[in-house]
């Protein structure tokens, strides 16, 4: 009995023993679990909710608005306008300006400046530029468009980033609905064709003037100017040379100019033998390439100082 009651006693020690250490585990206070720190930018996400992606970037074309286009007696042109972006990723690149014929040829594309919409707004723009009087006097329309960074206004194709806006030399919009037609190729010296070269003393005081017709023999648009060489005798180098006379014309057409010749030195008149006028892009320079051996062109008798015959009574 004496060992049986021990056990029972060691049994029950044990037993209070469980107990009062359970009693003192199940009575614990439970600790806050701390929120972890929000990085900025990111949002907060709800266990067992998927994270939210980040906002996808769409690119859309730009729209043109507001615009307005001056051209000064100078030949200055300013062009403003207001581009909206109504896509949601930032749009970069360049804004170009088309200058159109009247059978909707491209005269000529300019680079007018950078710009930086950003998604979402707008923003108003003032570019300037410069248009000589010989391709004005030619536009019938324009129009205004705009690339990215890494393209160029004068891409063949075209790579538009925007809707292109039409509008007239005053200014006034036009429809818009007509495709954008490529910039013209670069011009060559065998797509011009001379005629009816004359060189004479006219104006007061007298001054020699060279009447020349060129035409534009090619398939597009092609513009250059032309070139007076003197030389003492054939074959040497020239005495003087001076550009003479410009050009901008559409396929097949033709323009007759009078054009006034001014040598730096009066004495080459009297010293020069041969005279020879050349076209192409460039003028005077790089003009004997591609354009052969020039036009032969008979020097006035009164600017080499020669007695001009009279016919007898």
């Amino acid at each position: 009995m004496t060992r049986s009651d021990q056990r029972r006693g060691h049994a029950w020690g044990v037993l209070f023993l469980g107990l009062a250490v359970a009693w003192a585990t199940g009575c614990k206070k439970e600790q806050p679990v701390e929120s972890a720190p929000v990085d900025a930018g990111v949002v907060a996400v709800d266990a067992g909710m998927p994270a939210a992606g980040p906002v996808e970037k769409v690119a859309k074309p730009l729209r043109f608005s507001n615009v307005g286009l001056q051209r000064v007696e100078d030949g200055d042109v300013t062009v403003t306008y207001t581009l909206t972006n109504p896509g949601t990723a930032q749009a970069r690149g360049k804004v170009c300006l088309m200058l159109l014929d009247a059978h909707e040829l491209a005269i000529e594309v300019r680079w007018l400046g950078s710009i930086t919409v950003k998604g979402g707004l707008e923003d108003t723009f003032e570019d300037r530029t410069h248009v000589d009087d010989l391709q004005w006097n030619q536009v019938h329309s324009l129009r205004l468009f705009t690339t990215a960074s890494n393209d160029s206004c004068s891409d063949t194709p075209l790579k538009p980033a925007s809707e292109p806006f039409r509008m007239l030399p005053t200014g006034t919009p036009a429809p818009a609905d007509l495709p954008l037609p490529d910039p013209p190729p670069e011009s060559l010296a065998e797509n011009f064709a001379v005629s009816g070269l004359q060189l004479r003393q006219t104006g007061t005081p007298a001054g020699p003037s060279l009447t020349f017709t060129v035409k534009n023999v090619s398939d597009h648009r092609a513009s250059g100017s032309g070139c007076l060489r003197a030389y003492a005798q054939e074959g040497s180098r020239a005495l003087e040379e001076v550009d003479v006379g410009e050009f901008d014309l559409a396929p097949k057409a033709s323009a007759t100019q009078t054009a006034p010749v001014a040598f730096h030195r009066a004495s080459h008149w009297e010293e020069a033998t041969v005279l020879r006028y050349f076209v192409g892009p460039y003028g005077c320079v790089m003009s004997d390439g591609a354009g052969g051996p020039g036009h032969p062109v008979t020097p006035p008798a009164e600017a080499r100082g020669e007695e001009v015959p009279h016919d007898a009574e």
